[in-house]
Formats: structure tokens, sequence, C-alpha cells
């Protein structure tokens, strides 16, 4: 009898050796895996789905540790993002606390790395200011457009998102990212894939009607051809709001602005401002990338009726000036 009971104490220490095992999380990467629990799913069908997505080690221990800490019948429905670097018990306390609820909110074509960055501090999605400083030099080697980048601004791609409160910085500049190299990417050319970016970026501020922003389109490349400067009032909006197009109190450019020191200052730097103005979408790349030859070179909007006006002589776009914007 006294033989056995080491043998039993041995045997008991290795299957709690085991059981702690199998409670340990399967990865140390901070990778997340969507993953439905349906209303009608008990706790052994949870258990195997999450095995089979290798987001825990084991169905058994799952199983185990669920009811004996009292939650195998509290487990909710709803759709989760679990990560396997999780171990079992925090898994099953995810589980038993619910789903986060996400919101969904729209990026128009044109919002800007800060105007973003407020939208989703508004809605208490990021911390203000994370999205500004997010160290983009982190996430580099998985966007190869980011590469040269010094900023997001220009690859973050408008469009409907669904974002959990107090969300991971990271995991939300992913979407936007992902987005553009799933939509944006692909149109773009090799080595001037910037350049055609920020001609995009400007022609989304500017231009609203598409057949008008292939027009714009070949005015800007003319005018780089020859080294003539942009003239892109939007470029001067973006300084003056300090890159915010939706917070900005007084967005109307005076004649005075013209003047102010910036290399985004297209009316004083003659070629492309350092990096694109806005986030463009899908019509305004196809602009810059499919110019239209034309007799004009100079244009502006009409800021009643957001029509574009062109004129093929400076004398014309002067008179056009006095005419619809009193300069």
């Amino acid at each position: 009898m006294y033989r056995v009971i080491p043998w039993l104490i041995f045997a008991g220490c290795v299957s709690l050796a085991v059981f702690l095992f199998f409670l340990l999380p399967v990865s140390r990467q901070p990778e997340v895996r969507p993953i439905e629990i349906s209303s009608g799913m008990g706790v052994r069908m949870i258990a195997d789905r999450l095995e089979e997505l290798k987001i825990i080690r084991s169905s058994g221990t799952f199983l185990i540790f669920s009811v004996f800490s009292g939650s195998a019948h509290i487990l909710k429905p709803g759709n989760y993002q679990l990560s396997p670097a999780s171990s079992t018990p925090e898994i099953i306390s995810f589980l038993s606390r619910g789903p986060k609820k996400d919101i969904a909110i729209t990026f128009p074509e044109g919002v800007t790395l800060r105007d973003i960055d407020f939208l989703l501090s508004l809605a208490g999605v990021i911390a203000p200011g994370t999205l500004i400083n997010f160290p983009i030099t982190s996430i580099a080697l998985s966007y190869p457009f980011l590469r040269d980048a010094q900023s997001p601004e220009g690859f973050l791609f408008p469009d409907t998102y669904r974002f959990f409160i107090n969300s991971q910085t990271s995991e939300v500049i992913e979407k936007f990212l992902d987005a553009f190299k799933k939509k944006a990417w692909p149109m773009l050319p090799g080595t001037d894939f910037k350049n055609k970016l920020i001609i995009a970026s400007m022609i989304e501020k500017e231009v609203p009607e598409p057949k008008d922003r292939r027009i714009v389109s070949g005015i800007l490349h003319k005018r780089l051809n020859v080294g003539m400067p942009l003239q892109v009032d939007a470029t001067i909006t973006y300084i003056k709001c300090q890159g915010s197009f939706v917070t900005c109190a007084a967005p109307k450019i005076a004649r005075r602005d013209i003047s102010v020191q910036s290399r985004y200052n297209t009316y004083l730097y003659p070629g492309l401002p350092p990096g694109p103005i806005s986030n463009p979408g899908v019509d305004a790349i196809k602009a810059s990338l499919q110019p239209v030859s034309s007799d004009y070179w100079f244009y502006l909007s009409d800021p009643i009726t957001k029509r574009t006006v062109f004129s093929v002589t400076l004398e014309e776009h002067n008179d056009n000036r006095a005419k619809y914007l009193g300069l």
C-alpha cells in the first residue's frame, strides 16, 4: 500500500503539469482570429471550434476548466476577435463577459490623417493623437508603399470601417492600410506611385466632378512638365489648417496666405509638395493616372455651385478670379 502512494502522488503531479500546460497560450504572436459563437452552441461545440482554429491547446482542458470555474453555462454568443496568445482561462473569461460592441464609421474621400484621428477619438475608438503619432516604421515591412514614407497621409484609404471602442492603434491603422493595399495599391505604377498619389490627393480636394478631375489632372501634369507652379489652393488650406480640413475654423484662403513659407505651398515652390495632402479615393487616383489633354492652363472652383471653371490664358483666369472669388 505504502509503495503505491508515491506513484499516485507522482502520477497526480504529472497530470497536473499536463493540465496546466494545456491551459497555456498556443502562441506568443499577438494576432487575432475572428470566431462567431452562435446562440445554439454548447460548451463542447465551442471548445471544439476553438481548438480547430488553434486558439486553445485542448478542447478537453477547456471543458474541464469551464465546468470547475462555473463558466460553462454562462458563455455568451456573439462575434469575437480572440488571440492564440491568450491563455485558456483568459479565453473563457472573454466568452463569459460577452463580445465587445463595435461601431461603424464612414470616412469620406479627402479626409486627412488628422481628420481621421479626430473622428476616431471622438467616437472613443482611440485616444486623441495616437494615430498621428503612430510609428509607421514598425509596420513598414508589411506595406511596401510605406518603406520611404514619413507619414501614413495618403495611404489611409477612405471607406466605412467597423471598430471596437478602445481599440489598439496598430489594429486601427492596419485596417486602413489593408484596404489601401487591396483597392488602391494595384492601380499605382512602380517607382512613380508616390507622385501619382500626391496629385490624386490634390485633385480629391480641388475637384468634385469625375470628368473635370481628368482635365485638372492634365493641367497639373502640363504645369509640372514646364516647371510652372501648380498653385493648388487646397495645399494652402492644408498648411493654414495644419493638416485638418474637418476641424478648421477658417479654411477660406486670403491673399496673404499664399505667401506662407512651407514646402507644401504650391504658389511659392514649383513641383509637387513633399507628400499627399489628403487620403484620396479610387476616382481621384484614376484621374491622376489618366490625365486628359486640353488647351487649358488654369482652373478654379465656383464656391457656390462647386463647378470647375477653366481658362486658357492668365488674363481669362484673372477675370474668373474676380468674377467668382472676388480676388
